[in-house]
């Protein structure tokens, strides 16, 4: 029976995890005891060594395979010893080799980037995922309430919210028939609305769950109530784009300054110094 188990567990684990997984452990967070409810997919698990509170930022970037913390760890060592031997080779290769103060600060420099720039990217891409999440989720809401209208149930709609979703936001369609396949599973709804909002990290999205169960638990009309949500969180929406377009113009000053007013004084005002030049040379050399 042992012998049983450890082959499904060698089945189930890739060879290649188990060759980055020491490379892996060198990058690793300490392990730590959670301090709250941790969302689906991120429970203890022996063969995992990454933290509970460290795995969900994992799921908020929608990278569920549970190999994945491993390799992205693996990578960040990779690259911070990687990186300062390419360095090295290349300053060589330009006969410029590594000596003195000097190179020591480009092979840290060269390995602290290869160290923060897997982090880098992965809180560029939890940023956006969230973002298009946020986006879409009241265009989902009012797909909701019209399948809703049309005689659904909740769980319906939320299903065929999913299917049609999938054409304006892939990320919020594949969380929703996450969610619609919990419940067909029999997980609880409240459970399961928890776990979504654990997965995206979106507290519009948690306010959608806590909306919900609230609503299931004192009996109240589910369809108004969502509609109330829908128009607030599309108000929010269209704040926060009117914020990014008056933050616009501060953004655009620097690059206005030091990239298209140089060009723009060269073309405006370099006839005008040939011509003077040009005036003044003769007198000049009287």
């Amino acid at each position: 029976m042992q012998d049983h188990s450890s082959r499904l567990d060698a089945e189930k684990t890739p060879a290649w995890q188990s060759l980055i997984e020491p490379l892996a452990r060198l990058a690793a967070p300490r392990q730590e005891p959670p301090s709250g409810p941790v969302a689906q997919g991120v429970e203890d698990d022996p063969g995992l060594f990454v933290p509970p509170a460290h795995r969900v930022r994992f799921l908020h970037a929608g990278l569920r395979r549970r190999n994945a913390p491993v390799l992205f760890y693996a990578v960040k060592v990779v690259l911070a010893l990687g990186l300062p031997v390419l360095v090295w080779w290349g300053l060589a290769a330009a006969a410029q080799p590594v000596a003195g103060a000097s190179g020591a600060a480009w092979l840290l420099g060269a390995s602290v980037l290869g160290l923060q720039a897997p982090g880098l990217w992965l809180n560029r891409r939890i940023a956006r995922r969230q973002r298009e999440l946020f986006e879409a989720f009241p265009d989902a809401i009012d797909l909701v309430i019209v399948c809703m209208e049309a005689g659904l149930g909740l769980d319906a709609a939320l299903e065929r919210t999913a299917q049609d979703m999938a054409l304006r936001s892939a990320a919020l369609a594949d969380e929703l028939a996450l969610l619609s396949a919990e419940l067909r599973l029999g997980v609880a709804r409240a459970q399961a609305l928890r776990h979504l909002a654990q997965r995206t990290g979106v507290e519009e999205i948690r306010a959608f769950a806590t909306l919900l169960v609230h609503t299931e638990r004192l009996g109240t009309g589910v369809t108004d109530a969502l509609r109330v949500h829908a128009q607030a969180l599309r108000q929010q929406r269209e704040r926060r784009a009117e914020e990014a377009a008056a933050r616009l113009p501060v953004k655009l000053l620097f690059p206005l300054i030091f990239a298209l007013f140089p060009a723009l004084l060269v073309v405006l005002m370099g006839p005008a110094l040939i011509s003077l030049m040009r005036q003044l040379a003769p007198l000049v050399a009287g």
